[in-house]
């Protein structure tokens, strides 16, 4: 790469430049951009892993509490206890509820 662009990469990521004099400092930042970039990439990554499955343990019906109730006939864990206490029907396959039993998870 050229030290024009070099520089404007390093500009694009508002990264100060002003003291580099020499082409290989100018590499050295970028390398250092694009290192910082990955790892923030990874991070960023693993951050809406864990977000995904702390969603997949939120009631379907209020997204706020824990999934700790099975709803039976059907067997489905879709809610927590408050909001499986009020369904007549199952969210996922429209069975009657017969009856909505608190679980723990040990």
């Amino acid at each position: 790469m050229s030290v024009r662009q070099l520089k404007e990469i390093l500009a694009r990521n508002f990264v100060n430049y002003s003291g580099c004099c020499e082409k290989w400092e100018l590499v050295e930042k970028v390398n250092r951009l694009y290192k910082e970039n990955e790892e923030n990439q990874k991070s960023y990554g693993e951050r809406l892993q864990v977000q995904d499955e702390e969603d997949d343990s939120l009631c379907r019906i209020c997204m706020d509490a824990v999934i700790d109730c099975v709803l039976l006939e059907c067997g489905h864990m879709v809610t927590c206890t408050k909001c499986g206490k009020r369904m007549s029907e199952c969210p996922i396959c429209w069975q009657y509820v017969v009856r909505a039993v608190h679980v723990f998870k040990s």
